[in-house]
């Protein structure tokens, strides 16, 4: 399970109870899902349930946000978000 409780990169998801992450991720570092199974819950960074997740997190930060780490805003993340793992 993911420690995103209390991380300053986490971001609720408007009328969703997953949330997102907001840390400027490289690729190579993204967490990907463990089953395809648990794919539905887990479209990190944009929408995901932390439980379905690794234990740790490299990123994870309880002070105020660094803007440099900040992944700018995207309108294309924003619909991911919005949609999730919901199939069209």
């Amino acid at each position: 399970m993911l420690p995103c409780a209390g991380c300053c990169y986490r971001e609720s998801i408007p009328g969703d109870a997953h949330i997102r992450c907001v840390f400027l991720w490289r690729p190579q570092e993204v967490f990907v899902a463990p089953t395809r199974r648990v794919a539905q819950w887990f479209l990190f960074p944009f929408n995901y349930d932390p439980l379905w997740g690794p234990d740790e997190c490299p990123n994870r930060s309880d002070g105020p946000r660094d803007a440099a780490k900040v992944a700018p805003s995207n309108p294309m993340s924003d619909i991911l978000s919005l949609l999730g793992g919901r199939r069209l």
